[in-house]
């Protein structure tokens, strides 16, 4: 009987055995500790903006544009000239110079913002439709100088918001003062075009002078 009831236990525990060892086999292997990741934010790398600088600007002196408009004004009336691209296409600059050299960009603007353009264009009507009118700051004088001057660009000039009056005298080649006294007084038109040299610029220049009284 002790004999017997020894078998029945080692029956007993091999079977336990192989019911263990085959639970094992079917059993999952353990995996590592999940690794806690943080996700860094994507950030685009700033590019640098596709264009041109003003010091990288060079009229060689050439002007092509027209600017065509009434040189007399009375205070509080509308400004309006026609600009003529003369065929050439490129990114459009209206700037205006005052009696103190103080320089304001009349477009591009937030209602027109930049855009490759060529032909004839009316200027505010074209460029925003912006209320453009004649003021006098200048109460001893009989009139007051405003030059307008028009840069037609290959590229687009990233800087452009910078500009003061020395970089756009060099820009355009010293020509800030193309209108005679003689022709201010006759309120025709003007289209300046000194186009006689071969124009290795990057840049083509229009100048438009007006007075107002």
């Amino acid at each position: 009987m002790k004999q017997k009831r020894f078998y029945q236990i080692s029956i007993l525990v091999t079977i336990a055995i192989l019911t263990i060892g085959c639970s094992n086999n079917h059993a999952p292997k353990p995996t590592s500790q999940p690794i806690n990741r943080v996700n860094k934010p994507i950030r685009a790398v700033p590019q640098k903006p596709a264009g041109i600088t003003l010091s990288q600007l060079n009229s060689g002196g050439v002007t092509k544009l027209s600017l065509r408009g009434s040189h007399k004004y009375k205070q509080g009336e509308p400004i309006q000239f026609i600009i003529d691209t003369k065929n050439a296409e490129g990114y459009l600059y209206i700037i205006y110079a005052d009696n103190k050299g103080q320089i304001g960009l009349l477009y591009p603007n937030p209602n027109s913002p930049l855009s490759e353009i060529s032909g004839k264009y009316i200027f505010p009507r074209d460029f925003g439709n912006m209320a453009i009118n004649a003021t006098k700051d200048c109460k001893t004088c009989e009139q007051e100088k405003t030059v307008i001057y028009a840069l037609l660009s290959k590229e687009p000039i990233v800087d452009i918001k910078n500009i003061n009056l020395a970089q756009l005298s060099n820009i355009v080649g010293g020509q800030t003062s193309q209108v005679s006294t003689t022709t201010k007084t006759k309120g025709l038109s003007m289209d300046i075009n000194a186009g006689t040299r071969t124009d290795n610029s990057n840049v083509n220049v229009g100048i438009f002078e007006f007075f107002v009284k």
